[in-house]
């Protein structure tokens, strides 16, 4: 194959170099021959062809080494993001179950101090200051208690009806379908309700 000493190439865009590249038409050869072109077509294609092949090459490869560094990149980061995920989990429960220990340690004492002579009454306010404990656990955690008095209109999500009450004298001032009877309460932290609070409803008042 008949080649020119050197071939200056023309430069599309500037890629730092300052204009244009002198390279060596070898150079060029030998890239298409890893392409696995064989050596008639080499022969029997221009130099400018050749060049332009070559070129072309190259920059496939740089922007196929740009993207495997793009895919390593997010890789990493995909790999970050789930390890701090975890670890903000982590800490969330654990801030959980800190707030929840001086619950645990009144019900330590209580069952200590409680022997045969304690009486309901002492036993039942031992209950409640525990309860009182866990609660404020809850809400310096963000839990706030959702709870419904009577005549209250009944809020799908935030209410959950587990039946219907019995109409009984004083029901007729109450709205039919409203809240009768909070059962137990429901919990919510933000906009997000944990458990509806249980209910049950004002019935229809009897036909005469």
């Amino acid at each position: 194959m008949t080649t020119e000493p050197e071939t200056t190439l023309e430069p599309d865009n500037d890629d730092g170099g300052g204009g244009g590249d002198t390279v060596d038409p070898v150079e060029h050869e030998a890239v298409l021959a890893e392409l696995g072109i064989a050596d008639e077509t080499i022969d029997a294609t221009p130099e400018e062809v050749v060049a332009l092949v070559a070129r072309l090459a190259a920059e496939a490869n740089t922007a196929e080494e740009g993207r495997m560094r793009a895919l390593a990149d997010f890789r990493n980061f995909q790999r970050r993001s789930i390890e701090n995920e975890g670890r903000a989990r982590k800490e969330g429960l654990s801030g959980v179950v800190r707030s929840l220990l001086p619950a645990l340690d009144h019900f330590d004492l209580a069952l200590q101090s409680v022997g045969a002579s304690a009486t309901i009454e002492q036993v039942v306010t031992g209950v409640g200051m525990v309860r009182g404990e866990i609660v404020r656990a809850l809400e310096s955690n963000g839990v706030t208690i959702l709870t419904a008095e009577p005549g209250t209109t009944f809020e799908p999500g935030q209410h959950e009806a587990v039946g219907v009450k019995p109409f009984e004298t004083g029901d007729e001032n109450l709205e039919v379908g409203s809240v009768a009877i909070c059962v137990s309460p429901g919990y919510a932290m933000g906009d997000v309700v944990l458990r509806p609070a249980k209910v049950m409803l004002v019935a229809e008042p009897p036909t005469a």
